[in-house]
């Protein structure tokens, strides 16, 4: 009889299956729930035929860890609404009054994940990469990345493959044709998914909370795609870079997996597979020098303490770089480490420059005298940079990196020369934004609805870069003015300025077309605001106007204005300041008032790192620097 128990103890051990030691870890970690993901791993221990399941649910335990969900202390589970309802409204401060929004509360996976979901997530994801005609084409390794996570980012869980696959579920027979491809299903989606009206005030979105407000950033339009494509199947990645070289923030964006393995770039809710977007691996207006991938295992890359970690780079556990896959980079940059850390980290990071501050989007280890960075993007200007204790110092030289591969250090020569100056930004779009005022119209009237409308003055040729004046030659009198917007043109203009019959500024009432493309600031008052930075971008690209109310009746003799720029040029009267960069940082060269507009002359250091600011505007321009053979490059 002993003998017989002994031998049925030895067989139940031999038959359970053994976790591995990081499987161990995991499972001690989760503490009281680990009975809820031991329930996952005996569920699909049970069949040979389910030992792939298993290795999927132990993929997503090994990897649970740090995941968690963003929820808020309310008396109501959708804060999505709520925050529509914020954005919405006119008394802001009676919605919060109302609903009383709540602090967030984190709940961690590891604690809180039941053996129920898990197992709901598993089947159905798949079920799905089983059923798709695709589905043979995705090997196990992508499908564990691009179709099985069982969450995007950090938004509240829910029973999201459910939904999403009753919200498409007409589409099933397109989708299982025989000949159907991962992309051609991917832009069939796509298609159908709301498009989005630009928001910020929402909190971290699932699913059905994206798929009801339809508003957001690209960040929620990649979610949403994500989400969406892969409860059906499709195999889909989360892309983004941290920040543009040459746009103020950085930008997400999807892939979806081809037959080869390649992925194709897209932008959920937007922009369909091959097709334009700024993510897109042929942009060259949206310039990146670094691109990652989400992921859902668990990415060795920068050990240290959070504290010596920049913050765009702050989810770097669940990144890969992919900067290849959108660029021609050059394989491996070394980098001459000049200057000694305070705080040794054990990293180097690059930088890139936006308005004088400094971006960390790339990093390495710190090898001591010389460091390799991997994929960097090309004709991009890169800062070394050590960060330790939340604040970055430089670590050598800036240099640029052209776009055959070639470096060029920019640190000051001992030589200098004589730059003559007509503007801080070399904004190319300029010309674009100009012929945006050709055919406008200036009209005024005594009649609020204009139905009085008499014609001021018509612009018939291309507008000037700086201020236009217009004499009338017959003036008139009237009680309100205004700028009528050509065909196509979003009624673009920077400012608008009347004067009466003793050279005197009118002054008035700001009226014209409500609201701004995309829900921004740039309404119908930014063409009468005196800031040459700001102008008027309507919602309608035809139709639009911009004007003032006099309250009374006002002589008109003279219009002074200005087409949509972004202050860019050197102005008559405006005051500058020439800085260039050393290791303590950005220089001063001396300030100067210009004197006419479009000229302004410095004597500044060859190789040297240079910007140019606008005093008067407070507006920073973008950075350059002055090639050995004199020409000045603009970043």
């Amino acid at each position: 009889m002993r003998t017989y128990l002994f031998l049925l103890i030895i067989c139940m051990f031999s038959c359970s299956k053994p976790y591995s030691n990081e499987l161990e870890t995991v499972l001690e970690q989760a503490g009281k729930n680990r009975r809820e993901l031991e329930k996952v791993l005996k569920h699909y221990s049970r069949e040979p035929a389910d030992s792939l399941k298993w290795r999927a649910a132990e993929f997503l335990i090994l990897n649970m860890p740090g995941k968690y969900s963003v929820y808020y202390d309310a008396p109501w589970n959708d804060v999505a609404t709520v925050r529509l309802r914020w954005t919405s409204s006119s008394d802001k401060q009676k919605v919060l009054d109302t609903y009383k929004i709540g602090e967030p509360v984190i709940r961690e996976d590891i604690n809180c994940m039941t053996a129920e979901y898990l197992i709901n997530n598993i089947e159905l994801a798949f079920k799905v990469w089983r059923e798709r005609p695709w589905g043979k084409q995705i090997p196990f390794d992508a499908f564990c990345e691009e179709i099985l996570p069982y969450r995007v980012g950090v938004e509240p869980l829910e029973n999201w493959r459910e939904k999403a696959l009753a919200s498409f579920a007409d589409l099933d027979s397109v989708l299982n044709k025989p000949a159907t491809t991962s992309v051609e299903a991917c832009g069939i989606i796509n298609s159908l998914l709301p498009r989005f009206r630009t928001d910020k005030d929402f909190p971290p979105m699932n699913f059905s909370q994206l798929m009801t407000s339809a508003r957001g950033m690209c960040d929620d339009m990649a979610a949403l795609a994500v989400f969406s494509m892969r409860a059906l199947g499709i195999p889909v990645t989360f892309d983004f870079t941290p920040h543009w070289i040459n746009r103020p923030t950085g930008h997400s964006w999807n892939t979806v997996r081809d037959s080869t393995g390649n992925h194709i770039s897209f932008m959920g809710a937007e922009s369909n597979p091959y097709r334009p977007h700024p993510g897109s691996l042929h942009n060259t207006t949206y310039l990146k020098g670094k691109v990652y991938r989400k992921t859902f295992a668990m990415q060795q890359n920068i050990q240290t303490e959070d504290r010596n970690i920049p913050p765009l780079l702050e989810e770097h556990k669940n990144i890969k770089d992919v900067s290849a896959e959108y660029a021609q980079c050059t394989d491996t940059v070394t980098v001459c480490l000049k200057y000694p850390p305070v705080t040794p980290t054990g990293y180097v990071y690059l930088a890139i420059e936006q308005d004088r501050r400094f971006y960390p989007v790339a990093w390495t280890k710190d090898s001591g005298d010389t460091c390799i960075f991997p994929s960097m993007g090309r004709g991009i200007i890169y800062f070394p940079m050590y960060y330790a204790n939340n604040r970055q110092m430089p670590a050598g030289d800036p240099f640029w990196l052209d776009n055959d591969g070639n470096r060029m250090i920019l640190s000051p020569d001992n030589r200098d020369t004589l730059l003559n100056l007509n503007k801080i930004d070399p904004d190319n779009t300029l010309p674009f934004w100009i012929q945006r005022m050709y055919h406008g119209i200036f009209e005024g009237a005594n009649q609020a609805d204009f139905s009085d409308a008499k014609v001021l003055y018509t612009i018939n040729h291309i507008p000037n870069v700086f201020y236009n004046d217009v004499t009338l030659r017959m003036p008139a009198n009237y009680r309100y003015v205004r700028y009528k917007s050509p065909e196509d043109a979003y009624c673009n203009v920077s400012e608008i300025e009347f004067y009466g019959s003793e050279g005197e500024k009118l002054s008035g009432t700001s009226i014209g077309t409500p609201g701004a493309y995309k829900n921004t600031n740039s309404t119908c008052d930014k063409a009468f605001d005196g800031d040459v930075t700001t102008f008027y971008n309507a919602i309608e690209s035809s139709g639009a106007w911009t004007g003032l109310d006099f309250q009374e009746r006002k002589q008109i003799r003279k219009i002074h204005y200005l087409p949509k720029n972004e202050g860019q040029f050197i102005y008559e009267g405006h005051h500058y300041e020439l800085f260039y960069w050393t290791k303590e940082g950005w220089t001063s060269l001396g300030k100067q008032t210009a004197t006419s507009n479009g000229s302004l002359q410095y004597r500044a250091p060859l190789q040297a790192l240079l910007y140019l600011e606008n005093l008067t505007l407070r507006k920073k321009g973008r950075i350059f620097f002055i090639t050995p053979d004199h020409e000045i490059h603009w970043r």
